[in-house]
């Protein structure tokens, strides 16, 4: 009796071969497309803003922004509620301007807010908050800023710093 393997002929197993040829080029094609579209996924899906808790590295840019931190900060220690007021401005516009630099979209800064998933930014109720706030100062008028709202508002921009690892 014969065997399978004898009664195949070299042609048949060129044209077998030529078959798992096609099958494996159509199979790493199928491959390569999964994986583009996960690499894009995962792009689209990647938070904007780092949550490294490690210790960060003091870049010129980054000294920059401590800076102007420092400078808000010591205008709003300084106890007098119009240097308040002043000191929340400068604050969210220090915000805003590291949102702008995030390349988050949006003519205001409540545009870029809105662009921000919750899940990318643990302190965005905070900032939402802070900017309200800050709203409030600079177009109601005959608005009373109490010391527990500017509190609140410094709060709210001084945890948003403190998650990108801005301050300590």
């Amino acid at each position: 009796m014969e065997t399978f393997i004898t009664n195949i002929t070299n042609l048949e197993i060129v044209q077998m071969l030529e078959y798992a040829r096609y099958f494996l080029m159509g199979f790493s094609l199928i491959l390569v497309i999964l994986t583009i579209r996960t690499l894009l996924a995962g792009i689209k899906m990647r938070p904007k803003f780092a949550h490294d808790n490690s210790a960060p590295l003091m870049t010129i840019r980054r000294a920059e922004l401590l800076e102007k931190w420092i400078q808000i900060r010591n205008k709003y220690d300084s106890g007098d509620m119009d240097n308040s007021k002043v000191a929340i401005i400068q604050a969210d516009a220090l915000v805003d301007m590291i949102l702008k630099n995030a390349g988050l979209e949006g003519e205001h800064m409540a545009d870029r807010l809105m662009n921000i998933d919750r899940s990318e930014l643990r302190s965005l109720e905070d900032i939402w908050t802070s900017h309200k706030i800050r709203n409030n100062v600079v177009h109601t008028d005959g608005f009373e800023l109490s010391v527990d709202l500017s509190d609140k508002a410094m709060r709210g921009y001084e945890k948003f710093l403190k998650e990108l690892n801005i301050i300590q």
